[in-house]
């Protein structure tokens, strides 16, 4: 994998944010929005890292080559998916892991150190965050869901019940419905966890709005808050 894009925090970095892209995307579709926040008042000590995932075939999309997360077998919002791709969401998640590692030999506490992501990058930090053995300061899951839902419980750490997380999600979605949003929040609530947001934009598609950036930037103030020095 190449290396991560950066954008270094403003002033004495004390958190980090990790987010994912989605399927066929690249960390440069989510450099605006990172440089953007990164330059408000309130997160001038937040450092975004922002990886780009491998290049491989696509099922699909006809095994088509693109950055990909994992291989998706099936694109149907009324469907939802056929057969995960476990191998290659756990592959991706021994990757946001390792970046978290990084963080962390950098002198970040792990509680300080937030995973996102958009879509399939969603998937892979919903499942990075429930089975960490680090205690992180939380998950961002935009227009996603949760991957490998029957066997997730399994795997999940006692952090999980604690774990802040944010799903925002369009009720206009076209790629991954809505339902699956709602389906996803539900699951995560029978599986114990105490601190899930759910928002949904009338509207919006497979995208993102301002007021769910409005959202984002609350729950991200929220759970990496300045520290004093």
């Amino acid at each position: 994998m190449s290396a991560p894009m950066i954008v270094r925090p403003q002033g004495k970095h004390t958190a980090s944010i990790i987010f994912a892209h989605g399927l066929g995307d690249t960390a440069q579709g989510w450099y605006p929005l990172a440089r953007a926040l990164s330059e408000k008042p309130q997160f001038a000590h937040v450092k975004w890292v922002l990886p780009t995932a491998p290049v491989a075939p696509v099922t699909a999309n006809g095994g088509y080559r693109m950055t990909s997360w994992f291989d998706i077998q099936q694109i149907d919002p009324r469907a939802g998916l056929l057969a995960e791709d476990d191998a290659g969401m756990l592959s991706s998640v021994r990757t946001l892991s390792a970046l978290i590692s990084d963080e962390v030999d950098a002198g970040i506490p792990s509680h300080r150190v937030l995973v996102g992501g958009f879509s399939q990058g969603a998937v892979i930090s919903y499942l990075t965050g429930l089975t960490s053995e680090r205690r992180l300061a939380g998950v961002v899951a935009l227009s996603g869901f949760l991957g490998m839902a029957g066997k997730v419980k399994a795997m999940m750490t006692d952090h999980a019940a604690k774990l802040p997380i944010f799903h925002g999600h369009g009720d206009a979605d076209q790629v991954v419905g809505h339902r699956f949003g709602q389906q996803t929040v539900d699951k995560l609530r029978e599986y114990g966890c105490k601190d899930v947001t759910f928002k949904t934009y009338p509207g919006m598609g497979h995208a993102l709005c301002p007021e769910e950036q409005e959202d984002l930037e609350q729950f991200i103030s929220r759970v990496l808050p300045e520290v004093s020095s």
